[in-house]
């Protein structure tokens, strides 16, 4: 487990290094962010919050509607989705065509066992119920789109939309929920950087249907 997080933090710190090699202007072009000169950091929209992000200070904080920054206990797929996604993101739109993993390059082959998109928990609790389903993704800033028997897609950064999808099943079978993306996001981010993202995404759903 100690060999384990090391790995993780010096991949985090690498990270870090090369978003400090960057110029901010890039960044913010091809990103969507917005350099804060202040703190020497990018603001940075994530799900409907907003985050500041300092490289010097290997810090992010999210930041309140007054504007006050403040810390948040962040776990480290959260950091290197945002880092990757600051570092490695094209100046390219999202082209609004929905695809699953296995439409992606390497994607039938590496979401596979320890790598499948982790939506277990988030079926067990909402799979029989639509209506909660949608409303637990409005609360990540999720809007509802027409598929399945309830859908919605969530903006996780401006330019790296996913979407959930609910079938409720039937008598003969169970439900089921799928993730979708926008054909786009492998210009963006690589695919363990996609299963890191569903991740945090799915447990972000889960803590807001638990009330925590």
């Amino acid at each position: 487990m100690q060999e384990e997080t090391k790995e993780k933090t010096e991949i985090t710190h690498f990270h870090w290094d090369k978003l400090l090699q960057l110029h901010p202007t890039d960044v913010c072009n091809r990103t969507e962010a917005i350099y804060h000169p202040a703190r020497e950091g990018f603001l940075l929209p994530v799900y409907n919050l907003r985050y500041l992000i300092l490289p010097k200070e290997k810090k992010i904080l999210r930041v309140e509607g007054n504007d006050k920054p403040v810390e948040e206990e962040l776990l480290p797929y959260f950091y290197l989705m945002v880092l990757v996604y600051l570092n490695e993101a094209k100046d390219i739109k999202p082209a609004h065509t929905w695809v699953s993993e296995k439409d992606l390059k390497g994607g039938s082959t590496f979401f596979r066992g320890p790598h499948r998109l982790q939506v277990e928990e988030l079926t067990t609790l909402l799979g029989k119920n639509p209506e909660n389903f949608l409303k637990t993704g409005k609360t990540l800033g999720g809007s509802e789109i027409l598929y399945g028997d309830k859908g919605f897609a969530i903006e996780v950064f401006p330019r790296v939309p996913l979407a959930y999808i609910l079938w409720k099943g039937d008598a003969e079978f169970p439900p089921k929920i799928n993730v979708l993306f926008d054909s786009t996001i492998e210009s963006h981010i690589p695919l363990d950087i996609i299963w890191c993202m569903v991740d945090e995404t799915s447990r972000r759903l889960v803590a807001q249907t638990r009330g925590s």
